[in-house]
């Protein structure tokens, strides 16, 4: 027995001596080359032969400027355009399924549209670009028409950047975030026309100056610190998920056709005036609204056209004054038979605890129950108060957290 056990402990010995890592299945090295970067990958070839170029192999180039950080930024650039030529070079495949692309001053990079056109031609699945650039810089035209993307990610890191396309026809394009992008009406319709397949926007620090976003597809759109130059019709029957959040408005919007819409979260300025916003949401599963004082008053005035949300199950409001906008609450209570979190944040006037205003006083009924209450922002003298007016309107509540 005794000497079962040395040899064994030998064996043990012996087998940590083993070069597993040559003997990964082709797959487990792909799953971990597709974490690395391409210089990071490339620096595998010290692992063993097996490894020596196996990134050559990989069908994903991830090449970033701010690897080659260097006091002189001449040096930086002139190191990053060396490796990213070399990689090309010394690939062993024609097939790309993913090319991200990171750097500064892409503009003043002679190989930069070269770059792109290898990338278009190869046509891969997923285009990811972020660029500083400092005057406007033509994209390939073949970026925009590529048979198998999916997903394609510009992001500009430039105010007001323009970008005109002949035309855009990517057949398979599922996913488009346009970051610091100029959005006119004339890129906007061949967007919508040209992408058949287009079921996420993302739409994030752009000059939006276009008057119609339009689509029969379209599932997920996301609009995150822009500025509207214009009022903004948004009309999409498919739509799923809905996040606006402006940085400033000098129009308004309105929502149209949102039959599908579960989810939405929607943050309200001053010039905020339209009255389809609680229409839109009827058939909502989960809302979000926040804004300021004047902006929760205007929607006050779509009460009287709002329906019943047989759908919301979680309903937040952020920072606005109670004093002024009970009555929002008080609608969304009486028509939300199913409602079960209510999460309030309390904005910097006080909660009058008085009778409540219009809608407030017209319940002639209670909402039978609501899971869970959450309030957060104020002091707890008004968290309090807000528990009192919530208690006229709701029958039983299973859990209050004041934060």
């Amino acid at each position: 027995m005794a000497k079962d056990e040395g040899t064994k402990h030998c064996n043990d010995l012996t087998n940590i001596g083993i070069n597993r890592i040559s003997n990964l299945p082709d797959d487990i090295k792909a799953h971990i080359l597709s974490f690395l970067s391409t210089k990071k990958a490339v620096q595998t070839c010290i692992l063993s032969k097996r490894w020596h170029d196996a990134w050559a192999y990989f069908p994903v180039l991830k090449v970033s400027q701010y690897e080659f950080r260097d006091e002189d930024q001449t040096q930086c650039r002139d190191k990053f355009i060396r490796f990213v030529n070399g990689a090309w070079k010394n690939r062993k495949t024609s097939h790309l399924d993913i090319f991200e692309c990171y750097c500064s001053g892409a503009d003043r990079i002679g190989h930069f549209v070269e770059w792109l056109g290898h990338v278009a031609a190869l046509m891969p699945r997923v285009i990811v670009l972020d660029v500083n650039i400092t005057k406007h810089l033509d994209l390939s035209q073949s970026v925009f028409s590529s048979a198998y993307l999916e997903n394609l990610k510009l992001r500009f890191n430039a105010l007001g950047t323009i970008i005109k396309p002949e035309s855009i026809n990517p057949p398979s394009l599922k996913i488009l975030e346009l970051v610091y992008i100029d959005l006119n009406d004339d890129l906007a319709q061949k967007l919508f026309r040209g992408c058949p397949a287009l079921e996420s926007l993302v739409l994030r620090w752009c000059d939006l100056g276009v008057s119609d976003i339009t689509s029969d597809v379209l599932k997920t759109l996301n609009i995150d610190h822009c500025w509207l130059t214009r009022k903004l019709h948004i009309s999409c029957p498919r739509l799923v998920s809905l996040s606006i959040r402006t940085v400033d408005i000098n129009t308004d919007f309105s929502l149209k056709n949102m039959t599908s819409l579960a989810n939405a979260d929607i943050m309200l300025h001053n010039y905020y005036y339209d009255r389809s916003i609680l229409r839109s949401l009827s058939n909502a599963t989960s809302v979000k609204l926040r804004g300021c004082r004047h902006s929760m008053k205007q929607l006050e005035k779509d009460i009287p056209n709002r329906k019943t949300f047989d759908n919301l199950k979680i309903l937040e409001i952020g920072k606005w004054d109670m004093t002024s906008n009970f009555d929002l609450i008080a609608c969304f209570l009486k028509n939300s038979p199913y409602l079960q979190n209510l999460y309030l944040q309390l904005g910097i006037h006080d909660v009058d605890e008085g009778q409540p205003r219009q809608e407030a006083q017209r319940v002639l009924s209670k909402l039978e129950y609501v899971e869970l209450v959450k309030i957060s922002g104020g002091n707890k003298v008004n968290s309090n108060k807000l528990v009192k007016l919530l208690r006229r309107h709701i029958k039983n509540i299973g859990h209050i957290l004041i934060l």
